[in-house]
C-alpha cells in the first residue's frame, strides 16, 4: 500500500520560527510512552500557522518519524459551513487503506477505527482551520506513536486543559520581520534597515502581508523600501481586516500596481465560493482563454496575492480574499459578479456530470442523463477515465458542495439538483454520508422550488441509503415513504417509480423484512414495463435474498436462478458473483451441500477475477460454514488486511487455532 503524504509542501521561502520548530521537536521527544501527542498551533489570521505546520511536516518526513505517513483535513468553513467531522474521518480511513465496503458508518465507529489503525502505525494527522475542540477529539490517537497537529485562530482551551501542547505563533518582531524581508528582497533591504523596520510595523509583523510587500519590491527594481512604506502609509483602502487598516493597505498597494486584466481576475477570484481552484476553473470564472488565464496567474503569484500549492491548486489567503471580494462588488457591479459565479457553477456542474458517467456508467438511472453533457466532450476518457473522474470528484468535494449552495442562492435550481444527482457518484463510492445528506437536501429543495417532481423524488429516495447507513431509519423512511413515493407516483416516469420501490424494499429489509418482498416485486413489475433487464435482474437478486432471510427457500432459489440468467445477460461480474453467493447460501440451507460448495467456489472465482475483494470475502466466509480449511482462512485474513477492515485479526486467530488443533505428523 502507498504511504499517504497528503499535507501539501510548505512555502519555499519559509524563514525564522526556529524556536517554535524546536518546541515541536521537543514535544515529540519528551512524550512518555502511552501519552497522546497533540499540538495546537494558534495565532492571528495571517501569522503563518499553515506555513509553520507544513514546514513541521516536511521535517518529520525527512526524519521518517511518522512511518505510516501524514493525513490532511481542512476544516475552514466555506460560506459559514465547516466540513463534516464524520466525512473527514472517512477520508482519512480511505487514505489509510480502509475500503469503502468496510467503511464504518457512524462518527463514533470511524473514530474507533482510526484509533485502532494509528495505534498500530505511526501516523501524523494535520487538522487545519479548526474552530472547535469537538472537531479534533475524534482524531486523537490512543498511543504515543501517532500524533495530531492542529491550526486554529481560536485558543481551544479545552484541548489545552486536557494536556495538548500550545504552540502560539506571534506576529514577527522587528528583527524577525526584517530577516524575512531581507531574505526575500536581498541587498536593497539590507541597505535600508530603518525603512524595513517601518515596513514590518506597517504589516503588523504578519508574514502574509510582508510577502505581498516583498513581492511588490521585487516587481519594481527601482523602488526603495522607503518609497513602498510611504505608499502604504498614504493608502486609504477603506477596508479593515481584524481592525488592521494598515495591513489591508499593503494589499491595496499591490493591487493598484496590477494591469487591468490581472486586476479584474483578482477581483473575481474574491467571489469564488470554494476553498481552492484549478487554472481551468479560473478561466471559466473570468471568461478568458487559457493563455490569458496563465498570464494573469503568473502575475498574481509574482505579486504575492495568489498562492499556488505543491499540487498546482490556486487560492487566496482569507484576508486577501476579503479584500478582493469587496473590490469586486464595488468596481464590477452586481451583474458581473453574479455572471462570474454562474460561469463557475455551470462549468463545475457539467464536469461533475461527466465524472458521474465515467464512475457509474450509462446504465444507471438518471433523471435527464444528456441535458448537461450534450454537445460537450468529456474530460475523462480512456482506460483510466473512471479513476481520474473519481479522483477529480474527491479533490473538488468541498468546492462542489460550496458551488451547489451558491447555485441554490442564485436560484440556479436546475444546476443545484443536477449537481446533487452527479455527486452521488462520489458519495456512494467513498461513503461521505453526511455530505450526501446535505447535498441531497439542497438538491431536493431546489427541485421542489421549480416543480421538478422527478428530480426531487430521485434525490429523496436515493439518499435513504445514506440515512440508513447513518442509523437514522426514521429519516430514511420519511424521505422514502412520506416524500419520494408520492412524488414518483405523480411523475410520468415508470423507471423512476421502479427505482423508488427498489429503495423501499431495501429500507424494509432494515425495518420490516416481512414486507420487503412486496416492494421488490412492485419494482420488478415496473422495470419489466420498461424492458429494463438490468433493473429486473438486480432487484430480483435483492428479492431472492429477502426470501432467503425469511426462510422461503424454494422461492428464493427459483428467483435467484432467474436473476442469475438475467445478470449474465447484462454482463455485470460483481452482481454475478453476489447472486451466486446468495444462491449458494440457499442451497446450503436446503441441505444441498455439494451444490452449495460448487456454487460458492464459482462465486469466489468470478469475484476474485473482477477484483471485488469485499464480496469475494463474503463468499469465502460462507464457504467456511461448510468446511473450515487453512486455505480459506489464509485467504480471508489476507483479503481483510487488504480491505483494512479490522477483521484480519479474527481470521488470523482462527487460522492459528486450526493449525494448533491439527494432529501432529
Amino acid at each position: 500500500m502507498v504511504v499517504p503524504q497528503e499535507v501539501p509542501l510548505g512555502p519555499r521561502d519559509f524563514v525564522n520560527r526556529e524556536a517554535d520548530l524546536g518546541r515541536v521537536d521537543r514535544l515529540w521527544a519528551s512524550r512518555s510512552a502511552g501519552a497522546t501527542r497533540l499540538g495546537v498551533c494558534t495565532g492571528l489570521p495571517g501569522v503563518g500557522k499553515t506555513a509553520f505546520i507544513r514546514r513541521c511536516v516536511q521535517r518529520f518526513r525527512d526524519t521518517a518519524v511518522f512511518s505510516g505517513g501524514d493525513l490532511h483535513v481542512e476544516f475552514a468553513s466555506v460560506d459559514g459551513i465547516a466540513p463534516s467531522v464524520a466525512d473527514a474521518l472517512g477520508s482519512c480511513l480511505l487514505a489509510l487503506g480502509v475500503a469503502k465496503d468496510v467503511m464504518p458508518s457512524t462518527l463514533a465507529e470511524r473514530a474507533n477505527r482510526l484509533r485502532t489503525i494509528t495505534a498500530e502505525k505511526a501516523v501524523l494527522i494535520v487538522l487545519e482551520d479548526v474552530s472547535d475542540a469537538a472537531q479534533v477529539l475524534p482524531f486523537v490517537p490512543n498511543g504515543s506513536g501517532s500524533a495530531v497537529l492542529v491550526t486554529s485562530s481560536a485558543q481551544l482551551s479545552d484541548l489545552l486543559a486536557d494536556g495538548a501542547e500550545a504552540i502560539r505563533l506571534e506576529p514577527l518582531d522587528d528583527a524577525s520581520g526584517a530577516h524575512l524581508v531581507t531574505t526575500l528582497v536581498g541587498a536593497r533591504a539590507e541597505a535600508e534597515p530603518e525603512a524595513v523596520g517601518r515596513l514590518v510595523r506597517l504589516c503588523s509583523g504578519l508574514p502574509v502581508a510582508l510577502k505581498v510587500a516583498a513581492s511588490r519590491l521585487l516587481a519594481r527594481r527601482g523602488m526603495s523600501v522607503g518609497e513602498l512604506a510611504s505608499q502604504i502609509e498614504s493608502g486609504r483602502s477603506g477596508f479593515a481586516v481584524g481592525g488592521e487598516d494598515k495591513v489591508s493597505a499593503v494589499f491595496a498597494v499591490a493591487y493598484e500596481a496590477l494591469a487591468s486584466e490581472p486586476a479584474r481576475i483578482y477581483r473575481l477570484l474574491g467571489l469564488y465560493t470554494g476553498r481552492d481552484l484549478t487554472q481551468d476553473t479560473l478561466s471559466r470564472l473570468a471568461d478568458v482563454g487559457q493563455d490569458a488565464s496563465s498570464s494573469a496567474v503568473e502575475t498574481l503569484i509574482e505579486s504575492g496575492l495568489l498562492n499556488e500549492d505543491s499540487d498546482g491548486r490556486l487560492s487566496l489567503h482569507a484576508m486577501v480574499r476579503r479584500h478582493a471580494r469587496q473590490l469586486a462588488f464595488s468596481q464590477d457591479g452586481a451583474d458581473e459578479c453574479e455572471a462570474a459565479v454562474r460561469r463557475v457553477v455551470t462549468h463545475l456542474v457539467t464536469t461533475a456530470a461527466f465524472a458521474d458517467l465515467a464512475v457509474l456508467g450509462t446504465g444507471r438511472y438518471r433523471v435527464d442523463p444528456d441535458t448537461l453533457t450534450h454537445g460537450w466532450k468529456s474530460p475523462f476518457a480512456g482506460a483510466s477515465a473512471k479513476r481520474e473522474a473519481l479522483a477529480w470528484l474527491d479533490r473538488e468535494r468541498g468546492n462542489l458542495l460550496a458551488v451547489q449552495r451558491a447555485a441554490a442562492d442564485l436560484d440556479m435550481h436546475d444546476e443545484s439538483w443536477r449537481l446533487a444527482e452527479a455527486l452521488t457518484a462520489l458519495y456512494v463510492t467513498r461513503r461521505y454520508l453526511v455530505d450526501w445528506t446535505e447535498s441531497s437536501a439542497l438538491g431536493a429543495n431546489s427541485a421542489r422550488l421549480i416543480g421538478n417532481r422527478r428530480a426531487e423524488a430521485r434525490l429523496r429516495s436515493f439518499v435513504s441509503r445514506a440515512w440508513s447507513d447513518l442509523g437514522n431509519l426514521d429519516r430514511a423512511g420519511e424521505e422514502l415513504v412520506d416524500r419520494a413515493l408520492p412524488l414518483a407516483e405523480q411523475a410520468d416516469d415508470t423507471r423512476l417509480l421502479a427505482s423508488v420501490w427498489e429503495m423501499l424494499g431495501r429500507y424494509r429489509d432494515h425495518v420490516d423484512p416481512g414486507d420487503a418482498a412486496e416492494a421488490y416485486q412492485r419494482a420488478i413489475a415496473l422495470f419489466a414495463q420498461e424492458n429494463d433487464t438490468r433493473g429486473i435482474a438486480f432487484t430480483s437478486l435483492f428479492l431472492g435474498s429477502s426470501h432467503y432471510r425469511s426462510g422461503r427457500l424454494q422461492e428464493a432459489e427459483d428467483i435467484l436462478r432467474n436473476a442469475l440468467a438475467q445478470i449474465r445477460e447484462v454482463g455485470d461480474a460483481r452482481m454475478h458473483g453476489r447472486c451466486l453467493t446468495e444462491l449458494g447460501n440457499v442451497l446450503r440451507a436446503r441441505g444441498a451441500t455439494g451444490q452449495a460448495r460448487q456454487t460458492l467456489n464459482e462465486a469466489v472465482e468470478i469475484l476474485r477475477d473482477d477484483d471485488q475483494p469485499y464480496y469475494e470475502a463474503e463468499a469465502r466466509e460462507d464457504l467456511l460454514t461448510l468446511v473450515e480449511d487453512e486455505t480459506g482462512l489464509q485467504a480471508l485474513m489476507e483479503i481483510h488486511e487488504r480491505l483494512g477492515s479490522g477483521r484480519a485479526g479474527e481470521f488470523r486467530d482462527r487460522l492459528r487455532r486450526l493449525r494448533d488443533s491439527a494432529p501432529s505428523a
